[in-house]
């Protein structure tokens, strides 16, 4: 069973917080009770948008040397850290996803790469039926500076492209036999404003980015003519990942205690300053 959630338009620190707190979720009942255990068999599908337009930056990177908060402001752009790896991602004009599962999952089989690979055939199923012709990257593709790079102007395995042009891009954590793994899907180029954002003392690796970005990526706008709406988007691509993980689905809603440890995280985490910045030990469990 795999509980579909769709949640639209929430802010940078409230996307990120749900997704710890369903990952949360998912790992006390893996620990608990059997009833507790037979919770956790259940997958969660949850599919969102940003609203305003955010930065989120690797769980390793640090924020400051990756992005200008002065030019973040002056844009309306919020600045959020997220749990996984992976690097600064600007979240605008996009289709975001997460999905949280036990590793034991019997549709996973115990390996976090079929997850990947069970979410790439769906993204490039749904991408298909609106008649964009993706296809999953079999090898990755590093940028122009290694580690140092923003996510997509490299292409990991799995990962979507279209004529060898990246569409959409992930990251996952694994926790205690939990993985969580997050994902963008480019709707329209407001992507590529993130250079803008990056330090001013920094011109070449800003004007590199630039160009990798406008070279190497590509969005649905580009490909066809009418953008699908959130709800079709959401739609479509659970349909996909159902089938392609071979389990039944219900469209779900997040409980009292999932928003409650969402609000939590917010406050003492995601919205948090020190989080963002200044990343200690003490911060991750």
């Amino acid at each position: 069973m795999i509980r579909v959630l769709s949640t639209p338009g929430c802010s940078a620190a409230y996307n990120m917080a749900v997704d710890e707190a369903l990952l949360d979720t998912c790992r006390r009942d893996a620990g608990g009770t059997d009833a507790d255990r037979r919770d956790a068999e259940m997958m969660v599908l949850r599919i969102y948008s940003w609203c305003p337009p955010a930065v989120s930056i690797g769980y390793g990177q640090e924020a400051e040397k990756e992005i200008d908060p002065r030019q973040c402001d002056r844009y309306g752009i919020d600045l959020v850290r997220r749990i996984t790896g992976g690097r600064a991602v600007l979240h605008d004009q996009e289709l975001t996803y997460s999905l949280v599962a036990p590793e034991s999952h019997p549709a996973l089989g115990g390996r976090s790469g079929v997850m990947l690979r069970a979410v790439s055939e769906a993204l490039v199923e749904t991408l298909k039926h609106f008649d964009i012709p993706a296809e999953p990257a079999m090898e990755g593709r590093c940028g122009p500076g290694g580690n140092d790079d923003v996510c997509f102007t490299a292409t990991g395995r799995y990962e979507i492209t279209v004529a060898g042009r990246k569409l959409a891009g992930s990251a996952q954590r694994r926790s205690r036999g939990v993985v969580l793994q997050h994902g963008s899907l480019l709707l329209g180029p407001g992507h590529r404003r993130l250079p803008l954002l990056m330090p001013a003392h920094e011109p070449e690796r800003r004007e590199t980015i630039a160009r990798m970005l406008n070279h190497r990526t590509v969005s649905v706008a580009e490909l066809v003519p009418d953008l699908p709406s959130f709800e079709e988007w959401t739609d479509r691509l659970s349909r996909s990942m159902l089938d392609r993980l071979n389990v039944e689905g219900k469209t779900d809603v997040l409980d009292a205690e999932e928003r409650q440890a969402a609000e939590s995280l917010v406050r003492t985490r995601y919205g948090n300053a020190d989080w963002t910045y200044l990343r200690t030990a003490s911060h991750v469990r």
